[in-house]
């Protein structure tokens, strides 16, 4: 036989068989325990019968000692238990992220991604923390019990019960079964008294259930807490996520706000399940979230600078029909910028009017040689295209030709845009036209495409680089 397959003799090996500190002495795992959280407590209680009969121990002043003082310094917003309920029994109920205690879905992963939901949920009337399928798995209702088990009333007297408008009463069927077998047993001169300390019970176990269901002040403490936490993070952001526009603190933090992590649990329940660990990753994300912002916005006005790169090239390099003029918004290199370029980074114009501007052309001129090419921007069929025909980009020619007709320069400096609906109505009343020729009648204004479709009057964009600091250096 291999070596490796060998079994080893543990007297011949002197191996201790049993872990060194599971010998330890009560008092001081006690005091150890001290120190550590209700939720790794719980995973303690799983190395071992004798420390699983240390912390789960039903009636012992140890085991109520460690658990209280673990609830009272990890979970200091938490009520201390009403009398008749164990402080192990009351803290790990309350520990949602363990998830459900029958099939774990919807435990929380401390080191994990941050939790979207918490699908489980404690019912203290039955002692329980579960998720919706292992809760109706391990219920029957009243009108079961009558067609299953064939039982009276009164053998459910002392049984715990959840009660629905307009529904029968729901029951925990292992609580039924006891109630049953522990009803065969009683004597009929007994099943007064009986009844009598079952209710008696039942009265009381309902006003610990009432006890524990109000968790109206925990929920107010909870979220003050959360508020100011998130609160903290949102103010450390904002003294080191960059600036460029040199906004205040206080406008930061209203952008850092503005992040979709942010709004989707600054209001989320969800938040009180975060561990430390999911705190540190929320700001992370925060953090990320924010620089994609800058980063789209430096884009977006890196690419309104090409347009007014080209549009400073007319007319003495390009003219309106030229491809880069026509299909700038369809370049690939527009697009999407090299990846070598620094978005943020200001270009200079030797770059600009020896690289990237010739690319640029190139681009365009491919474009417009597809047969299958899109329609040139400069048209109704390309502001279509770009979903812009509801923005005031476009200019009546009808106009633009009386003016010129007429020699009144101010008067043609003075005519206004209209969206594409507003210039049809301006057509037909100020013209009288009866049919509109787009080609004829509609002309576009090549710079303000640029405005409209890079959206620089958008907050994202002009919170972080306002049209005055565009990166580019005349």
């Amino acid at each position: 036989m291999p070596k490796f397959y060998r079994k080893y003799n543990p007297q011949k090996h002197n191996i201790i068989s049993e872990c060194r500190i599971s010998n330890i002495p009560c008092e001081i795992f006690i005091d150890i325990c001290r120190y550590i959280p209700p939720i790794d407590l719980v995973t303690l209680s799983k190395v071992c019968k004798k420390f699983r009969r240390w912390l789960v121990a039903p009636s012992s002043f140890g085991t109520e000692q460690i658990w209280r003082t673990s609830r009272s310094i990890f979970l200091p917003t938490l009520r201390s238990p009403p009398c008749g309920i164990s402080e192990q029994c009351y803290v790990f109920l309350n520990l949602i992220e363990l998830g459900c205690q029958f099939c774990s879905i919807g435990r929380i992963v401390s080191q994990g991604e941050l939790p979207t939901e918490a699908p489980v949920k404690v019912y203290w009337m039955f002692r329980v923390r579960c998720c919706k399928n292992c809760f109706l798995e391990r219920v029957i209702t009243a009108n079961q019990i009558k067609e299953e088990k064939y039982v009276l009333d009164v053998a459910l007297s002392g049984v715990p019960y959840l009660v629905h408008i307009n529904r029968p009463h729901v029951y925990w069927k292992k609580d039924v079964d006891a109630a049953i077998q522990e009803y065969s047993r009683i004597d009929k001169k007994d099943l007064v008294s009986w009844q009598n300390e079952k209710i008696r019970k039942l009265e009381k176990h309902n006003m610990i259930t009432a006890f524990c269901n109000d968790t109206h002040h925990l929920k107010l403490l909870d979220k003050l807490r959360r508020k100011q936490r998130l609160k903290s993070i949102i103010r450390n952001l904002s003294t080191f996520v960059p600036n460029d526009a040199n906004r205040t603190h206080l406008e930061v933090e209203v952008e850092l706000r503005r992040c979709p992590t942010h709004k989707k649990y600054a209001s989320s329940e969800v938040i009180k399940l975060f561990t430390e660990d999911h705190w540190n990753r929320f700001q992370e994300i925060i953090y990320s979230e924010y620089n994609a912002k800058r980063e789209y916005a430096a884009l977006r006005a890196r690419q309104y600078e090409l347009f007014l790169k080209v549009y400073s090239l007319i007319p003495s390099k390009y003219s309106m029909n030229d491809p880069i003029v026509q299909y700038l918004c369809h370049c690939p290199s527009f697009k999407k910028l090299p990846s070598h370029q620094d978005v943020i980074t200001p270009w200079d114009n030797n770059f600009l009017d020896t690289e990237f501007i010739p690319l640029l052309a190139q681009e365009a001129s491919n474009i417009a040689r597809n047969n299958l090419r899109i329609p040139p921007i400069t048209t109704v069929d390309g502001m279509k295209k770009l979903r812009l025909m509801n923005r005031c980009a476009f200019l009546c020619k009808l106009c633009i030709g009386i003016s010129c007709n007429e020699g009144n320069e101010k008067k043609k400096t003075c005519l206004g845009l209209f969206d594409y609906k507003d210039l049809v109505l301006h057509l037909k009343i100020r013209h009288a036209v009866q049919k509109i020729v787009d080609k004829e009648m509609v002309a576009v204004d090549f710079l303000e495409i640029g405005k409209q479709y890079l959206k620089r009057n958008s907050y994202i964009v002009c919170f972080f680089f306002p049209l005055q600091n565009i990166p580019f250096r005349q």
